[in-house]
């Protein structure tokens, strides 16, 4: 990897992390989310920091190291993916559940509206009661 490779990666590395912790300060992006792209970037910075172990496990798969980085970005965002999948699972899940009780609120609302809205039963005379008996 030669130092032109080195100090683009440093520096994209740097620029994700610093990217992605402003977002989190700035209430913008929540730390669930935040993870896998620190990950991301803490890996860019491992590759960058120490080339050998790049170099070691790209001779252990037998792949060329520019073929294990694309492998190594195509798996984290593969979980970046399927972490929004599931993030984006629950919202509608969680929407299909509020829209549901939303609308059995505004039916009885509707229910309560129109009972108000009826004259009020004419009020009843009470019965005499019949004498008590006495022995």
């Amino acid at each position: 990897m030669t130092w032109t490779q080195r100090i683009v990666l440093l520096l994209g590395g740097l620029t994700l992390l610093g990217v992605t912790l402003e977002l989190i300060r700035k209430r913008r992006l929540r730390e669930e989310y935040a993870v896998l792209w620190i990950c991301t970037g803490l890996m860019i910075l491992a590759f960058v920091v120490m080339p050998g172990a790049l170099f070691s496990v790209a001779e252990w798969l037998s792949l060329h190291y520019t073929v294990l980085m694309m492998l190594v970005c195509f798996i984290f965002l593969a979980a970046i993916v399927l972490h929004y999948s599931v993030v984006i699972s629950r919202h509608s899940d969680r929407e299909r559940d509020l829209t549901q009780e939303l609308a059995m609120l505004k039916d009885e609302l509707a229910k309560l509206k129109e009972e108000a809205r009826e004259p009020p039963p004419p009020p009843v005379e009470p019965r005499p009661r019949p004498p008590a008996l006495r022995t």
